[in-house]
């Protein structure tokens, strides 16, 4: 295996899995969290708040600071960041520090995005972008499977979520030194440098010269409204409305990530069949909404899972080929690429936000979730409607072509791969 794909990749993962652990572990420590501070129900449910409101406020303006330095060292400031802040919520003494450190932990957390997309330009070509947000996508979708299953096991054997912080944090620490101490720098190709009359665009400006980004990104948050919908309220669904036993609505319900596991895997081997971007936005949407109404309408409960797992799978043949997006636009520079990746994030967070939100509600408004569970695939639509008009009118997703000079070259740098 080449130094690119063990370190580069397999590295800076186990960096961010130790991280994503301390970040999902709130949903397990919630309920001692909430007992030992006295938390009434809104307060529990700002805490869990703080990721998505720290992304969607903290994406762009951070990859803009943050794409002005080296992309490796970043990713070891960031971890120790987020390190050191674990540790202090592991500490905190009451509600209000284990939020304020909590929201600081996410700055290292959110950040690293940027540093992710600013890496991958140095490392890898633009035809090998899809596998390595699919071998990504593995990855994070493997610990979101074993931040549910293993960590209330964690609990109880650490005795405690203090304890269990304190232990992550110590991981993510230890990842971060062996990050610094093992990774390296490419040495970039030399090219001479073109004299510009013009005065030098700001990182921000590319959102706004590259409408393509808006559209398709607006199309997967439409995409990603249906599975955070899903994933968050299908184990009451099943346990109040179908009458299943919570460990086994849990066990379902993990078909999700599961899906998401599954289709990252065979990501690649759909996106060389299905060449056409918004072919993939059309199949994507087929096999999601069918997904979710086999969900919400199957007869017997044994068919539910295979929705859940169609779910998961058809969300992630589209999810890698969008993240692929900003390395191919023209004339994109390293700095852009990771400002236009946060972007990206953060229309998908909005996404991930308002699936919860909308299906709340509509329980609330109808009396039953799986009323609600029929209606979100109706937002879900929304994913044909930017694929339709792609093809009346807005720009369409540019192919990739192969740069096969680019590519030799990085698959042999000097001083070995």
């Amino acid at each position: 295996m080449s130094y690119r794909w063990a370190v580069i990749i397999g590295l800076v993962s186990a960096v961010n899995s130790a991280a994503m652990l301390v970040s999902l572990s709130v949903g397990i420590m919630l309920p001692d969290i909430k007992a030992e501070f006295s938390l009434n129900p809104a307060q529990a449910g700002v805490l869990g708040a703080i990721s998505p409101l720290a992304t969607i406020l903290l994406s762009v303006p951070l990859a803009a600071l943050i794409s002005r330095f080296n992309p490796r060292l970043m990713i070891f400031v960031g971890a120790v960041h987020m390190a050191v802040f674990g540790l202090l919520m592991a500490w905190a003494p009451n509600y209000e520090l284990t939020l304020l450190f909590r929201f600081i932990f996410m700055v290292g957390l959110v950040g690293r995005q940027a540093s992710m997309a600013m890496l991958i330009h140095q490392w890898f070509v633009a035809t090998e972008v899809p596998r390595v947000q699919s071998v990504t996508q593995v990855i994070t979708s493997s610990v979101q499977i074993a931040a549910f299953a293993v960590l209330p096991w964690v609990l109880i054997w650490l005795d405690g979520w203090r304890n269990t912080y304190f232990a992550l944090a110590t991981l993510l620490g230890a990842t971060a030194l062996v990050w610094l101490l093992v990774s390296r720098d490419r040495e970039a190709e030399s090219t001479p440098a073109r004299p510009s009359t013009e005065k030098e665009r700001t990182p921000m400006s590319a959102i706004l010269r590259h409408r393509i980004i808006w559209y398709w990104g607006v199309g997967t948050a439409f995409c990603l409204v249906g599975v955070s919908a899903f994933m968050t309220f299908l184990p009451t669904y099943l346990h109040d409305e179908r009458g299943l036993s919570l460990g086994m609505a849990g066990l379902i319900t993990a078909g999700i990530p599961l899906g998401n596991v599954m289709g990252a895997m065979h990501s690649g081997w759909v996106r060389n069949r299905v060449t056409v971007r918004r072919q993939q936005m059309y199949l994507t949407g087929v096999l999601c909404s069918a997904g979710m109404l086999t969900m919400a309408l199957a007869p017997v409960p044994w068919l539910v899972p295979f929705g859940a797992v169609a779910l998961g799978w058809a969300c992630m043949q589209v999810y890698p080929t969008i993240l692929t997006l900003p390395y191919e636009l023209p004339e994109i520079k390293p700095r852009e690429v990771a400002v236009v990746s946060s972007f990206l994030f953060t229309l998908f967070t909005l996404g991930l936000i308002i699936g919860p939100l909308l299906t709340g509600a509509l329980q609330q408004l109808t009396g039953s979730l799986r009323t609600a569970f029929l209606i979100v695939p109706l937002v879900h639509m929304g994913i044909f409607i930017v694929a339709f008009a792609s093809e009346h009118g807005l720009p369409p997703m540019p192919r990739v072509q192969r740069d096969r000079a680019r590519a030799v070259a990085l698959s042999a740098p000097a001083g070995g791969d």
